[in-house]
């Protein structure tokens, strides 16, 4: 899979546009997750998902086979580095990138109004406590874990080995649950 993957966007890098499609079809769901992860009331969902959008499209165009990494960890990066600049931008506040953070449960976006918010109060407490309790390093673990990054992913984007970032999980889970 990885290697037509990486044949479809040197195509779509030439032109393609069915390539091109694949490409963009093959990453919508990433790119949702992470945009619902991290649409607030200042950045909403429609803005995150063409801030992905942009990212991968960016992803494509800037790909080079030979630096080591997967078009899938390449373009999940340029995702995620897109959408938080975005959201960045759309804040006054520094620092605050999950503290708005909604559920991926999709039970979540049909309750009613009141519950919705009494869910974002929870979360923005979650988070703020994961900040209070976890390292940076943990609470960067934490931030990608969540938004669905594999051990190796994380490794790869930190710069640690697997065995470094299972171990900083089983940490969180401990912090996290007193």
């Amino acid at each position: 899979m990885q290697k037509e993957m990486e044949q479809r966007v040197a195509l779509a890098k030439q032109g393609s546009h069915k390539d091109m499609d694949f490409v963009f079809e093959s990453f919508r769901s990433n790119i949702e997750i992470c945009a619902r992860k991290l649409c607030t009331s200042g950045f909403d969902f429609d803005d995150a998902v063409q801030e992905g959008n942009i990212g991968l499209f960016r992803a494509v165009l800037s790909y080079k086979q030979d630096k080591g990494a997967s078009f899938e960890t390449y373009a999940k990066k340029c995702i995620l580095n897109s959408i938080i600049t975005a959201y960045n931008s759309s804040q006054s506040q520094k620092h605050q990138l999950l503290s708005n953070a909604k559920s991926l449960d999709a039970e979540a976006y049909n309750l009613s109004v009141e519950t919705d918010f009494l869910k974002k109060e929870q979360n923005k407490e979650f988070i703020k406590t994961a900040k209070q309790r976890l390292s940076k390093f943990e609470f960067l673990v934490f931030s990608l874990y969540t938004m669905q990054y594999s051990y190796r992913e994380i490794a790869k984007m930190t710069g640690k080995d697997e065995k470094s970032i299972n171990n900083a999980v089983q940490r969180i889970h401990k912090k996290l649950r007193k």
